[in-house]
C-alpha cells in the first residue's frame, strides 16, 4: 500500500464512500419502488434487487479497510476498536432482540437492521467512547 498521509487517507475515503452511499440510496429506493410498480414480481428479480440493493456495501466496507491500511498505528487501532466494540453491540442487540423474539415478547425484527445497528454504534463509539491512548474510555479516569 503506499505510503499516504493521515487526511489523504481520509480525503480518498470520503471520496469513495459518499458516492457509494448516493448509489446505495438510488438503487435501494428505486429497487423497492420498482418491485411494487410490478404485479407478482418474480422471486429471481426480487432476488437480483436484493443482492444489487447490498453491493454498495460491500465497496464501504473495502473504503473501511483501505483506510485502516493506509494509516498510522494509532489511527488504526482506533478504528480496529471502535469497530470491534460495533460488532459486539450488533451481536449483543439481534441476540437479545432474538430471545425477545423467541419468547413473543417483541416482534420480528428484519435482519438487514444488523447493518444500520452496526454503523450506528461504531460511529458512537468512535465520537464518544475511543479517548486517549487508543483505550476505550468507559471510566477510565
Amino acid at each position: 500500500m503506499p505510503e499516504v498521509t493521515y487526511r489523504e487517507a481520509n480525503r480518498r475515503y470520503r471520496r469513495g464512500f459518499i458516492p457509494a452511499m448516493v448509489v446505495y440510496a438510488i438503487i435501494v429506493f428505486a429497487g423497492a419502488f420498482g418491485l411494487k410498480a410490478i404485479d407478482n414480481p418474480p422471486v429471481w428479480l426480487s432476488a437480483i434487487v436484493a443482492v444489487v440493493s447490498v453491493a454498495p456495501m460491500a465497496v464501504v466496507f473495502w473504503l473501511m479497510w483501505r483506510l485502516m491500511r493506509e494509516t498510522d498505528e494509532y489511527a488504526r487501532l482506533q478504528q480496529a476498536l471502535a469497530m470491534a466494540a460495533g460488532g459486539m453491540i450488533t451481536a449483543f442487540v439481534c441476540m437479545a432482540w432474538g430471545f425477545l423474539e423467541l419468547y413473543e415478547v417483541a416482534p420480528h425484527m428484519w435482519t438487514f437492521l444488523a447493518g444500520p445497528i452496526f454503523f450506528l454504534s461504531y460511529g458512537l463509539v468512535q465520537k464518544f467512547v475511543m479517548k486517549g491512548p487508543c483505550e476505550p474510555g468507559f471510566g477510565n479516569g
